[in-house]
């Protein structure tokens, strides 16, 4: 059963400088091994390590769902990240509004998919009429930029958090 494999730009290493490929498993992990990255981005308890993100699918963390044991279908999408640590890289939380016209399309899950950032919904609350999500941007200074402006582009209006949020 193929899966795709994404990762991003630091870590295309890992796949022969591929960003992008398919590989067969029925579980995270056996996707992991099957590409001969099990070792690299796991510790030797088997757990992946800290340092490491991986998502399936529309950005489920699979530390949320079963490890490496997440289950895996044919078509899924497993994407790998380094987390974020260190030079030239940031953290910016704001507020984004979504006016009416936009609530329905999944922009923060675009701008996820979009840029080489990790997105983090901190608050929100949504109506028929407006969104206004407190929302925190990890990466690198560049992308983050770009998929601030990207969101400015198709009509959301972002501001900085100048107050506490969940931490």
């Amino acid at each position: 059963m193929p899966v795709k494999v994404r990762v991003g730009a630091a870590l295309s290493g890992l796949l022969g400088g591929q960003r992008e490929l398919e590989a067969e498993g029925s579980t995270v992990g056996d996707v992991m091994r099957t590409l001969g990255i099990h070792e690299r981005l796991c510790e030797a308890s088997g757990k992946l390590r800290r340092h490491f993100n991986v998502h399936v699918n529309d950005g489920e963390d699979v530390r949320l769902l079963d490890g490496l044991g997440t289950p895996l279908k044919d078509g899924d999408v497993v994407t790998i990240l380094s987390a974020i640590a260190g030079g030239g890289e940031t953290a910016r939380k704001v507020w984004v509004t979504f006016p009416p016209e936009l609530i329905g399309r999944p922009l923060v899950w675009e701008v996820g998919h979009r840029f080489e950032i990790v997105t983090n919904v901190r608050q929100a609350s949504v109506s028929n009429k407006i969104g206004i999500v407190a929302l925190e941007l990890s990466g690198q200074e560049d992308e983050v930029s770009r998929a601030l402006e990207f969101l400015e582009g198709e009509g959301v209006s972002v501001s900085p958090i100048e107050l506490d949020v969940v931490e």
